[in-house]
């Protein structure tokens, strides 16, 4: 009779363990499905980050360089002088702003030459040179102006150098930019 208790016990143990068993595989069966869509989510989210990179490296390969920004902001400082020098504030301001939006551009490059970091020294010329032009702007006054022109352009002509581009060398225009432009304000008489 104890043996049939005994067996009996047995039994139901081995009755628990095989529902308790039976439960665990379940479980795990249900983390192998979900690790399953993880993962074949992580190879769609893998093939969309390799897609993104790609357009990535595609459009900074299209977008200006260095060079290019230097350029337009070369050719915005020209406008500038010759619109301040006709007086023209609301245009000298424009450019100013110009100057200003394309500095920040340079900014987000992240570039560096020659050990320079190019966004500090936007950042810095930003800070002091180009606030300096807005205030000679906003007083419309061509004393304050030139001394803040001829202050930035030796901003830049000291980054040149520090970036070993020394032989670039920016100073006062002499001539126009473009021959179409119109720098005096026109006044209209009534």
């Amino acid at each position: 009779m104890k043996s049939t208790v005994y067996l009996g016990v047995a039994a139901v143990l081995s009755l628990v363990l095989v529902v308790v068993l039976l439960f665990k595989i379940a479980a795990l069966d249900r983390q192998v499905q979900r690790l399953n869509a993880s993962t074949s989510e992580a190879n769609g989210l893998h093939t969309t980050l390799k897609q993104v990179q790609a357009e990535l490296a595609a459009v900074r390969e299209t977008r200006p360089g260095l060079a290019e920004y230097m350029i337009m902001i070369q050719l915005h400082a020209a406008k500038l002088w010759f619109a301040a020098r006709a007086g023209n504030w609301q245009l000298a301001g424009y450019q100013a702003h110009e100057i200003e939006e394309t500095m920040e551009a340079v900014k987000a490059l992240n570039a560096e030459e020659n050990g320079v970091k190019i966004s500090n020294v936007m950042d810095a010329v930003l800070q002091t040179q180009i606030v300096q032009l807005e205030k000679a702007i906003e007083s419309r006054n061509q004393g304050e102006f030139q001394k803040a022109y001829d202050e930035t352009l030796s901003a830049c002509n000291g980054c040149h150098t520090e970036t070993g581009h020394k032989y670039i060398q920016v100073i006062r225009p002499t001539a126009p930019p473009v021959t179409n432009q119109r720098w005096k304000m026109e006044t209209t008489k009534q």
